[in-house]
């Protein structure tokens, strides 16, 4: 039985890595040739991935979310029924397994998670397994019982602080996903960063107005600031507006915004309010509850449709920030602590912009847009 290999396709220049984000055939599954078999993420935009033969599915060699390098081998196809014995089947590692040990197979979501740990080949051929499969779970007991610094942080010297009592543990999926895109992000984009405070008395006038209301959902201050900065993207379109390539700009009719969600273990994740733009005030505010509600419960609603993220730490005291952008949305934007000066009520907002697709001037225009929202808000 002939089989072949399903590698990881380079999409654009300068790509290294992408993340698998839904597998959309099972092994067993009859594939036609250019069927759209799996979808994955980069750091400009999500894609769906057609088959380059057709056959029989027979194994994937990776799972939803792992975060996998171009060329690795991603799924394994064959000209012959699915119950026909294959010898190749489980034996496609990645890449050139040159630290494996001998009959070892190390998948390509393994050498992904090695990369995130830190480790190299020669670690990796180290690393003891349970089957003659090295697996994420592998790594982990790995570096449980190594120094802290073995997983890589950097450290020039592996021993640094080995003799000091510690506990090493993987790093949440969640961070290792943010990492990911805020690795990609850090690569590609030009960063553009500005600040200004925002008469915040009026803002907070209106939601105590608001939060009377006896059939209102009560919004906070944050909530009504986000539907304010929706507002604002109606007038100021490039913050609907996404980089496609050096020469391309996608505008969209619609924003799809993005609120970040800190959950009880210190993890961050992303809310998601489709179409946010075509919802008045009340059933804004219910639906963002609802995506934060949900975001905190563990639903993953992040992808590659937000044109603008919003963020906020005023609850926990914070006045000054400067947030840090992911791609492919064209800006986040960070609102601060409201507090008293000279009489007036303030709250300072900032902005990291796309500076490949958004110049200052304009964002300074957005800013001065929400500030306008707020003002009038009735």
């Amino acid at each position: 039985m002939a089989t072949v290999d399903i590698k990881v396709p380079q999409m654009g220049e300068g790509l290294t890595e992408v993340r698998l984000i839904e597998i959309l055939k099972a092994p067993g599954d009859h594939v036609a040739r250019d069927e759209v078999i799996y979808t994955m993420e980069t750091d400009k935009a999500t894609l769906e991935v057609e088959s380059p033969e057709a056959g029989i599915l027979q194994e994937w060699h990776a799972a939803e979310g792992d975060v996998l390098p171009i060329g690795a081998v991603i799924a394994t196809i064959s000209d012959a029924p699915a119950d026909t014995p294959s010898a190749t089947i489980a034996a496609a590692p990645a890449a050139p397994a040159r630290a494996a040990a001998p009959g070892r197979v190390i998948p390509p979501r393994t050498r992904a998670y090695a990369r995130e740990l830190g480790l190299d080949d020669e670690t990796l051929a180290k690393v003891p397994s349970a089957t003659a499969k090295l697996m994420p779970s592998d790594l982990d007991a790995y570096v449980r019982g190594k120094p802290a610094t073995a997983a890589g942080a950097g450290a020039e010297d592996e021993d640094v602080g080995a003799a000091q009592p510690h506990q090493d543990r993987p790093l949440p999926d969640t961070q290792r996903k943010l990492n990911f895109h805020l690795r990609r992000s850090a690569q590609i984009v030009a960063p553009g960063t500005i600040h200004r405070p925002l008469q915040w008395g009026h803002m907070r006038e209106f939601v105590a107005r608001a939060r009377q209301e006896p059939t209102a959902n009560r919004p906070t201050e944050f909530q009504s600031f986000a539907y304010c900065a929706v507002q604002a993207a109606k007038v100021c379109p490039k913050f609907r507006s996404a980089l496609l390539r050096e020469d391309t700009v996608r505008q969209f009719d619609r924003l799809n915004l993005g609120v970040a969600v800190g959950l009880p273990n210190g993890e961050l994740t992303t809310a998601v309010v489709p179409e946010a733009d075509l919802l008045p005030f009340p059933q804004f505010i219910a639906a963002l509850q609802e995506r934060i509600r949900s975001a905190r419960e563990g639903a993953d609603q992040a992808d590659a449709s937000v044109q603008l993220l919003l963020t906020y730490l005023g609850s926990h005291g914070v006045r000054d920030a400067v947030p840090v952008l992911v791609v492919p949305a064209a800006a986040v934007i960070f609102l601060g602590e409201a507090y008293e000066s000279e009489g007036r009520v303030l709250s300072n907002v900032s902005m990291t912009f796309d500076h490949r697709l958004l110049n200052g001037v304009e964002a300074a225009e957005m800013l001065a847009q929400i500030a306008l929202q707020i003002d009038t808000l009735d």
